[in-house]
């Protein structure tokens, strides 16, 4: 009876004109968990999503601390416990969140996931819906308040975002608006310079940079994702050959395609870094790798715009980091949790955390803050790029929140392999030669990924089976994920 009068309530309350949001749309280490503790005083555990960059290069311990000790200014009373940041943890694994999220208390309250991941946690049966909905859910970023929807539910407080974006200090590249746009200004004829540079030998980034094109190149209905991820046998990959077309060099090299610049995770922020690109793609966090290595001087000259894979418009495409709640807690650890993530998204908190005001002497992080007030903040209100382009990102669309995670491997194959006799010789059969062939000349002690590569290495007729390799490389830690390891990371 409990149950049907919540859900009674909630639904009541999410078809009220007070409900602001939209629904029509988005280790190697052994994890030690820390046992509730039984005296006077609520504790609360958090596992806190680890992959933004590592600023203070302390492993974020003073991230942790900062938490923490801000948190208990607010909220004497509950025994904040964080889990060690580590990026060897696999947050993208159902069967982590499953051990992390236990009904009984026995992991962890609060998890941070990407909401890639939202519709496959909630299907799992592993969190509770957000009720109520926040008061502050007004000064969410509209696109993070439809990523922590699912079935016009909320599941989750969102926290942090980012999308994949256009570096350049081109001015005419940074008015582009299609893809098509981007060819004609940075060339289609291969040069002995890099035109463009960024990582697309992944089975997370190059299916995810095939999401972002197809939503920007058939109109903004809320279904277009779904049709990208789970229809694209049908559809032709031809965006996909241009933009890898514009990586190639006049000798023939690929970077973006023959695995270096993937096993070279810093390789593609110091090459834009030191003005050997004409153009970069990269999470807005690269941003922070870019800064690092470039001259002062430099800083008034890059610009930003949202990635130009489509033939229509460049909308941004987000990823979202949100705080979901295991089931059943009680209502004391419930409200503690409650408190947390209201804390964690004050504009003050948020700023702080992509300001890296954790750090001496604050690198900033260059993460996309939640808090649309968070902009004003003085930490971030001084920031030129915070300021000029990413407080003005006020529409764009979620990533979307199911499907993608079991989808992404066989995406890829289908355009590393399946499109070899629709473009002989062109970017599809050229990629499976490459891929495979780089990695034994040049890395033999590395094999490539087992599944990725075995399935594109047997589409080549002349390949023998003693070419093969099966095991996953070290490098592509996503089986970790390449979004988190190469990508999210700084």
């Amino acid at each position: 009876m409990y149950t049907i009068v919540t859900t009674a309530i909630l639904l009541i309350f999410l078809t009220s004109g007070h409900y602001t949001l939209d629904v029509q749309f988005h280790s190697n280490t052994p994890d030690v968990i820390p046992k509730a503790r039984t005296s006077k005083g609520i504790t609360l555990k958090v596992a806190l999503y680890p992959f933004l960059p590592d600023s203070a290069g302390d492993n974020f311990a003073n991230l942790t601390r900062f938490i923490r000790e801000e948190f208990v200014k607010v909220q004497p009373d509950i025994d904040l416990q964080l889990r060690p940041l580590s990026q060897d943890a696999d947050f993208y694994s159902l069967a982590t969140l499953k051990s992390w999220l236990l009904s009984n208390g026995e992991g962890y309250d609060i998890v941070e996931i990407d909401t890639v991941l939202l519709g496959d946690v909630v299907n799992a049966g592993l969190i509770a819906p957000i009720f109520p909905i926040p008061d502050n859910h007004s000064d969410w970023h509209p696109t993070a308040a439809r990523a922590v929807q699912f079935n016009q539910v909320v599941y989750g407080y969102p926290h942090l975002m980012c999308a994949n974006f256009l570096f350049t200090r081109n001015e005419q590249v940074a008015q582009v608006k299609t893809l098509d746009q981007l060819i004609h200004i940075l060339g289609s004829t291969p040069t002995d310079k890099y035109r463009l540079i960024g990582n697309l030998n992944s089975s997370w980034d190059l299916p995810g940079l095939w999401v972002n094109s197809y939503q920007n190149s058939n109109g903004m209905g809320s279904d277009v994702q779904a049709f990208a991820v789970h229809s694209y046998q049908t559809t032709s990959f031809e965006s996909m050959r241009k933009l890898s077309q514009l990586c190639e060099r006049s000798g023939g090299e690929n970077y973006c395609l023959n695995g270096v610049f993937r096993n070279n995770a810093t390789m593609i922020a110091s090459l834009f870094a030191t003005k050997q690109a004409a153009a970069m793609i990269g999470y807005s966090e690269r941003l922070f790798l870019i800064l690092k290595n470039t001259q002062p001087d430099d800083y008034l000259n890059i610009k930003i715009i949202p990635l130009t894979v489509g033939s229509v418009d460049n909308q941004p495409i987000y990823f979202t980091d949100a705080f979901v709640f295991r089931r059943n807690m009680s209502d004391d650890v419930a409200n503690a949790a409650r408190s947390f993530v209201e804390f964690m998204n004050t504009p003050r908190m948020q700023a702080a955390v992509v300001g890296s005001e954790d750090s001496i002497n604050p690198k900033l992080r260059y993460l996309l803050p939640v808090s649309r007030n968070a902009f004003n903040e003085p930490i971030l209100a001084n920031d030129r790029f915070y300021q000029q382009y990413f407080r003005n990102l006020s529409v764009g669309y979620p990533f979307t929140t199911l499907g993608f995670p079991n989808a992404r491997q066989d995406i890829q194959k289908a355009i590393y392999v399946d499109k070899v006799d629709r473009l002989p010789g062109g970017f599809m059969n050229f990629t499976c030669r490459i891929h495979f062939k780089t990695e034994l000349e040049h890395t033999p002690s590395e094999k490539v990924d087992g599944a990725d590569s075995e399935d594109c290495v047997s589409s080549l007729s002349n390949r023998t089976s003693n070419e093969r390799s099966t095991s996953p490389t070290a490098t592509e830690t996503c089986a970790v994920s390449n979004r988190q390891h190469e990508i999210r990371t700084g």
